[in-house]
């Protein structure tokens, strides 16, 4: 009977749990159906190609607006359909209001995920209201007044265009310094990300490439790359390649210091998602100038760790070969661990009667 009960209460679980699986997979498909229809909805389909999709779009948006951070890919499809539609005149004005309203509690409920605030905003653009700009002010406005720091960072990068190539060392770490901290959040909080879309901060950022990349021009005049030399898109053949390693190897070996400067001016392009050179030419012959010919002592001890490890395995397994099988304790006791074979069997013997036997001869 126990048995029994286990198996039904099995069977129980199993169909919940099929029920359950089906209405997932059925809630999964339908969104899927829904976002496939607003994708391809086209204003040139006939009125009854698009009242359904439209419906579809007004029930989503009026799940959604509340709340369009849960699901922003059916919100932003949500809201294209009602852009395109014939009843958006109609709810424009709704739209925007909601919109207004979401993004009004986003900023007063702000905190360290700006995410919510993103979504809302972006939708609110997408609505095309009339005070757009108000609130673009309103959020650059959260990081508080950074004119100080954003003048700060133009002088830095004034500064490192004017240094000479001894002396830049000093410049990048003042430069990296400054512009952590116009990076940095204020209370805590992060920095939104239209404040990195403002004119300001847009021409720091820019001041900021433009000296990298100057001061890039200027490391690699001695590795063969002339700072105001113009190649025109030209690719290096393969003596050139040659001549570039070649002359690498040399001004490394003997300005190890230019190497170092380098390398910070490549990791801090890197840091500031800066815009790469447009001659390839400068950026193979940067490539080259940063390539490491031998392997450094980090190198070494890795390998010299990994080897050991695999030599004593290997000295491990050598010594339990060469000693042989353990000898066995005279002591121990065996245990059968098979069941014993009965070798007894039950012989019948059957006799025929010789009346049964007919001798036909």
């Amino acid at each position: 009977m126990k048995a029994r009960r286990l198996v039904i209460a099995f069977q129980i679980f199993a169909i919940v749990g099929i029920g359950l699986l089906c209405i997932v997979l059925a809630a999964t498909r339908a969104r899927s159906n829904t976002l496939s229809a607003f994708t391809n909805y086209r204003v040139t389909w006939s009125d009854a190609w698009r009242a359904p999709v439209e419906d579809r779009a007004v029930e989503a948006w009026d799940r959604l607006h509340v709340a369009p951070e849960t699901d922003p890919v059916m919100a932003r499809a949500a809201m294209e359909v009602l852009r395109q539609s014939s009843r958006w005149f109609v709810m424009a004005p709704d739209v925007r209001n909601q919109l207004r309203g979401a993004l009004d509690a986003r900023l007063k409920q702000r905190g360290e995920d700006d995410v919510p605030l993103r979504i809302a905003w972006e939708l609110f653009a997408l609505s095309d209201p009339s005070d757009l700009e108000l609130y673009r002010e309103r959020i650059i406005a959260l990081v508080g007044d950074r004119t100080n720091l954003i003048e700060a960072v133009q002088g830095a990068a004034v500064a490192l265009q004017k240094v000479e190539n001894n002396n830049v060392e000093s410049e990048l770490a003042n430069l990296s310094r400054v512009w952590d901290q116009l990076l940095n959040p204020n209370d805590d909080r992060a920095r939104p990300w239209l404040v990195r879309m403002s004119p300001a901060f847009v021409a720091a950022e820019n001041a900021v490439q433009e000296a990298l990349l100057n001061t890039r021009r200027r490391l690699l005049e001695p590795y063969g790359v002339r700072h105001d030399a113009t190649y025109a898109g030209m690719q290096p053949d393969r003596s050139m390649l040659l001549w570039l390693d070649g002359q690498a190897k040399t001004v490394n070996r003997e300005q190890p210091t230019q190497r170092q400067n380098l390398e910070k001016v490549e990791r801090l392009l890197r840091h500031f998602q800066a815009t790469s050179d447009e001659e390839p030419m400068v950026g193979i012959t940067s490539r080259i100038a940063l390539r490491r010919d031998s392997l450094p002592w980090s190198g070494w001890f890795v390998g010299l760790g990994v080897i050991s490890v695999l030599f004593g395995g290997l000295s491990i397994a050598l010594l339990r070969l060469r000693r042989g099988p353990l000898p066995i304790d005279v002591n121990a006791e065996t245990m059968e661990n098979v069941e014993p074979i009965d070798l007894d069997t039950d012989a019948e013997t059957r006799s025929r009667s010789s009346a049964s036997l007919t001798d036909v001869g």
